[in-house]
């Protein structure tokens, strides 16, 4: 699936950015409501919580993608810090445009993060209580620093690795 970009994204009308917000609210909701990596047993009262979080972020997809044809919806890659980074510079730019900041999507930002922190055996990202526009924008940021600091560096091309070999003998 194509990926928005933070540049497609650049390109968005703020009424647009402000309905992508809503629906990447109503998959933050979803998200939150999705068992954690332990699995386990899932009582039926919370699957019928999970189910109506899912109708809601469907609902509001649907309602989203036919007005806005070719805008995918903004989905971080859950395992590298560069993946996060490049979805959170995305976010960053819909947020702004839409002068919104909605604190699901911002707890979902912190749980790739911390997921992706304990994969790489990092330390996890810091965070406040984001209590306005200031400071999840600065939470964001941090995120994207903490990324860009954690993503570890194209290994050179085996060419240009052979060829250093070569000239070092």
């Amino acid at each position: 699936m194509p990926q928005l970009t933070e540049a497609a994204a650049g390109q968005l009308t703020p009424g647009q950015a402000a309905e992508l917000v809503r629906v990447l609210d109503a998959h933050a909701a979803w998200d939150d409501r999705r068992p954690g990596p332990t699995g386990g047993a899932t009582p039926h009262a919370d699957l019928r919580a999970r189910q109506r979080a899912f109708d809601t972020f469907r609902s509001a997809w649907r309602g989203y993608a036919p007005k806005y044809p070719g805008v995918p919806l903004p989905e971080p890659g859950r395992n590298s810090p560069d993946q996060l980074a490049a979805w959170c510079r995305v976010l960053r730019v819909v947020f702004r445009l839409a002068a919104a900041w909605p604190a699901r999507v911002m707890d979902r930002v912190h749980r790739l993060a911390d997921g992706v922190s304990a994969g790489a055996g990092e330390h996890p990202v810091g965070r406040t209580t984001a209590g306005d526009e200031a400071e999840a924008g600065h939470d964001l940021d941090a995120v994207i620093a903490w990324c860009d600091r954690a993503a570890k560096p194209p290994a050179p091309p085996r060419a240009l690795t052979k060829a250093r070999r070569e000239g070092a003998a």
